[in-house]
């Protein structure tokens, strides 16, 4: 069992988790026009600017690793609020980069230069550096490690999990982060036919975020009369065999399992799992995964289980996805919005990359419950 000990968040609803998360359990969306591409409009004979979630309060200006950093930063601006981040020589550091998969299937089909995998170079060799610069921490982590994709996350958690077991380090800080409206990007999603427009009414209207979480094991939090937040108490990860454009039907298999292995590890088999909280974004082929997904589930009681949805909020943000999930829980569990104590949140990348994890509320969260 993991504590969560402090959150973290920046997305277009706000500058922080609790501005954000209210906002969206409000209603409210920040859709704009971007800048980049053009979208051919049939019916109006011309083209037209693709909407999205972005935050240029944040990001204006920024491109690629300036891009990421500026949402790391801020997400960890937030997160300071709450958690001490000036000394971290008893910490581990983990951010989560985007995998890039819609650049990189346009690269392997020649319609861009093949530059992922020295943009992920430059992630891993600079983004931690840049954004501990712009903390101006007194003291740098203990181990630091830059990872992408939903697979960064759940590998983040695992070996979270293990150093704090062994008592490594006293906490971990999992910070996930990714931008599906840099121009580029965008432009890779019109391409592969992903993004919702004029001519494409079923898709993805991207987004931009940052969420973090700070991890430690409960007796430490208890000891030191850290408040907890809420409980992870199992994870699983799997990836498919191919990804959202190898023209594999999506059956659900992997995400079954996940979900299945983090509900069977429970003691009550997910029986009190009362919302979950998934990455249907718009897309049609991830919808008939979780779709599936859920037949295959038939004999867990999900089927009439509560759904949100970060991106009907925040827009498709990718890697960021799990963690903004679990900012959300835990905002209901402190507002009494959740109405549960057990949460199931699962991920799924463009990659092939699927995951669950369970969040379980902290015991005073009971009395609140049912209050908006």
């Amino acid at each position: 069992m993991l504590a969560v000990t402090g959150i973290g968040m920046v997305s277009a609803l706000g500058r922080g988790v609790v501005d954000g998360c209210a906002a969206s359990r409000a209603g409210l969306l920040r859709i704009a026009p971007l800048d980049e591409p053009r979208l051919f409009d049939a019916d109006g004979g011309g083209s037209q600017a693709p909407q999205g979630h972005s935050i240029p309060w944040v990001t204006a200006g920024f491109s690629g690793l300036g891009r990421l950093t500026a949402l790391a930063v801020a997400g960890l601006a937030d997160l300071a609020l709450s958690v001490e981040v000036r000394d971290l020589s008893r910490s581990a550091l983990y951010l989560v980069a985007p995998s890039d998969i819609h650049r990189r299937i346009l690269e392997e089909s020649g319609l861009l230069p093949e530059e992922c995998d020295a943009r992920r170079e430059v992630y891993t060799r600079r983004l931690m550096p840049a954004v501990l610069k712009n903390m101006r921490s007194c003291m740098p982590p203990a181990i630091q490690r830059t990872l992408f994709g939903d697979a960064g996350l759940f590998e983040a958690l695992r070996d979270s999990a293990e150093l704090l077991r062994t008592h490594q380090v006293d906490r971990c800080i999992i910070g996930a982060l990714d931008s599906l409206v840099e121009p580029q990007v965008a432009w890779s999603l019109d391409q592969l036919g992903l993004l919702k427009g004029p001519e494409h009414p079923v898709g993805v209207l991207p987004g931009e975020a940052a969420a973090f979480a700070v991890l430690e094991l409960p007796a430490s939090a208890k000891r030191r009369g850290t408040s907890i937040e809420a409980s992870i108490n199992a994870f699983h990860f799997e990836s498919e065999r191919f990804h959202r454009r190898s023209r594999q039907p999506a059956l659900g298999q992997a995400l079954s399992r996940c979900v299945r292995t983090t509900l069977e590890a429970l003691s009550d088999r997910g029986e009190e799992t009362g919302l979950i909280i998934g990455a249907l974004n718009g897309d049609a082929y991830r919808a008939q995964d979780w779709g599936t997904a859920l037949v295959r589930l038939s004999d867990l009681p999900l089927r009439t289980t509560r759904q949100w949805y970060p991106a009907q909020s925040v827009g498709e943000i990718g890697a960021a996805t799990g963690l903004v999930g679990l900012c959300m829980a835990i905002r209901g569990f402190a507002r009494g919005y959740a109405q549960t104590r057990d949460v199931l949140v699962w991920t799924a990348g463009d990659d092939g990359g699927r995951g669950a994890f369970h969040v379980k509320a902290p015991e005073r969260s009971l009395r609140k419950e049912g209050r908006t």
